[in-house]
């Protein structure tokens, strides 16, 4: 394997004009997700790494301006380093199309957005879990058949593979649904990596022997796994690194060590 080193973000959440209890609680703290965004690049400046992955909710209101800064201030900090999105549940497909990717709004769409990049030989491919007014996640037979695809290229050296939603059993109500044809996909050995967020927690774990990483949200963390929501105004984001034998180092970078509980109440799962 050619070492090669991610850098992964998730859930920004950036909404200059969010009215909520969240929100504002963190206003009054002084911290404003425009200004974790940029803090978080100017380090990886630093870290150079040879891509950045978003693993969706970019923004929280899903404004086209929105989506905007956030290209903008990815260009501003790290102009030469490749950027490959996917979209969250709180991200809607027309205004990300023209905010981020700047396309016109006679040829931006609804439709699931599915993309994909090919750095240091390693193919990355970008596939859309999200689904209007859902928390799971699911993939249709076109993201199916799409991934299927990019697994026929036979000059890569491996594939990762982003998507908003964790495959985990814990916190089903928010988590990926598994179906046959990506169990079977995901057992052919050519998948190296999963990557994806939503769940605004940090844990790296397995899912068929591949590394699935899962990175905290840039403006909040909240505890998912119990009887309690739990809102805190930690953030962060994750540093991977594979190395020539296959072998991995995942590095979690906090902004905020030393979080303060915002909001917490009991909820069904």
């Amino acid at each position: 394997m050619n070492p090669i080193t991610i850098a992964h973000l998730s859930d920004i959440h950036y909404a200059p004009k969010e009215i909520s209890q969240v929100a504002n609680m963190l206003r009054e703290k002084n911290i404003y997700v425009e200004n974790l965004l940029p803090q978080c690049l100017e380090h990886l400046k630093t870290v150079n790494p040879d891509i950045i992955l978003i693993t969706g909710d970019l923004t929280h209101e899903s404004d086209a301006e929105d989506f905007r800064y956030v290209k903008e201030t990815l260009h501003t900090y790290m102009p030469e380093t490749p950027v490959l999105c996917t979209i969250g549940n709180h991200d809607i497909r027309h205004a990300f199309r023209t905010g981020f990717l700047n396309l016109p709004d006679h040829e931006a769409n609804d439709e699931p957005y599915y993309d994909s990049v090919i750095v240091n030989d390693y193919q990355f491919v970008s596939l859309d879990s999200s689904y209007v007014n859902g928390l799971k996640g699911i993939f249709t037979d076109e993201a199916m058949d799409y991934l299927e695809k990019k697994l026929e290229n036979p000059n890569i050296a491996g594939t990762f593979i982003l998507m908003h939603h964790p495959i985990m059993k814990r916190a089903r109500h928010l988590a990926f649904e598994m179906n046959e044809r990506l169990e079977q996909i995901l057992r052919t050995g050519k998948i190296k990596g999963i990557f994806n967020g939503h769940v605004h927690s940090n844990f790296t774990s397995s899912v068929f022997g591949i590394p699935q990483f899962t990175s905290e949200s840039l403006k909040t963390d909240f505890d998912v796994l119990s009887d309690r929501l739990s809102y805190n105004d930690r953030s962060g984001y994750q540093i991977v690194t594979f190395d020539e034998n296959g072998d991995f180092l995942a590095e979690r970078l906090i902004l905020n060590p030393k979080p303060e509980i915002l909001v917490e109440r009991m909820y069904k799962k």
